[in-house]
């Protein structure tokens, strides 16, 4: 664990400084459009925290392609050949990913809730403060779960693209990023096919987990079911997250390494 924390700690000094420098960045421009909905429309705040979201489904795939593409380049030397398995090493830099990204998560939550609370004219969008901020809340929690688990999803695929286009460096040369795009082709097409079958339902379509929202506006009723989903297909694409992760830091340490 010891070993662990010190990776996790490198890997935060290495991106500390462009990480204050785009929250100082979010925090200004969030300002700026809690300004913007207060003297004009509530929505110049709504629309962009959902926009946020979206493209936050990507950060930790982003990250993990730049930081392992800077490793690869820059350190092999270093990080390779490091003692710590390369499960360590990963862990170390999604779990950075994933607390910048949290981060940006509370903050855009906050600067949401005070241009909701500030908002001279909630009407706006149809409803009243009263039920506006209890249904804000509460999408958004829902919002922020899935994007958090699914970013970590995405995260996985991004994380064995870039060790598949590490392992074509000597076959392929610059032509390596083919590789990648390999990849990401034969598990879109794979997975595509595997969804349609019958054992991909038989393995995941059990234990329905009903959606349910309490604080929809303009509804008479108070209990709205919203979506439903399976705890084995939440248990699926666990495990396959895992099996991608681990199958990584394998091929690291057995393919990219020799």
């Amino acid at each position: 664990m010891n070993a662990w924390l010190s990776l996790l700690q490198k890997e935060f000094r290495m991106t500390r400084n462009s990480t204050i420098l785009s929250f100082a960045i979010l925090f200004i421009g969030g300002l700026w459009l809690v300004f913007l909905s207060y003297s004009r429309n509530i929505g110049f705040i709504i629309a962009p925290a959902a926009m946020l979201l979206v493209l936050l489904l990507f950060y930790p795939a982003i990250y993990m392609l730049k930081s392992l593409a800077w490793e690869w380049k820059v350190t092999p030397h270093l990080w390779l050949h490091s003692p710590q398995p390369a499960w360590m090493l990963l862990m170390a830099k999604l779990a950075v990913a994933m607390l910048q990204m949290l981060a940006i998560i509370i903050a855009t939550a906050a600067l949401l809730l005070l241009g909701i609370i500030i908002n001279p004219h909630p009407e706006q969008l149809g409803m009243n403060s009263s039920s506006l901020l209890p249904f804000i809340l509460e999408a958004g929690t829902y919002s922020a779960v899935f994007t958090i688990a699914a970013s970590v999803y995405i995260g996985a695929w991004a994380t064995l693209i870039s060790v598949a286009i590490a392992m074509a460096g000597n076959v392929l040369g610059r032509f390596r990023w083919l590789a990648g795009i390999a990849v990401f082709a034969l598990a879109a097409a794979g997975f595509g096919q595997l969804q349609q079958t019958r054992v991909f339902k038989l393995i995941t379509d059990w234990g329905a987990i009903n959606i349910s929202m309490h604080n929809l506006p303009l509804v008479p009723r108070t209990n709205i079911n919203a979506g439903q989903i399976f705890t084995g297909e939440i248990l699926f694409y666990l495990l396959l997250t895992v099996g991608l992760f681990a199958l990584s830091a394998w091929l690291i340490d057995h393919k990219v390494e020799a």
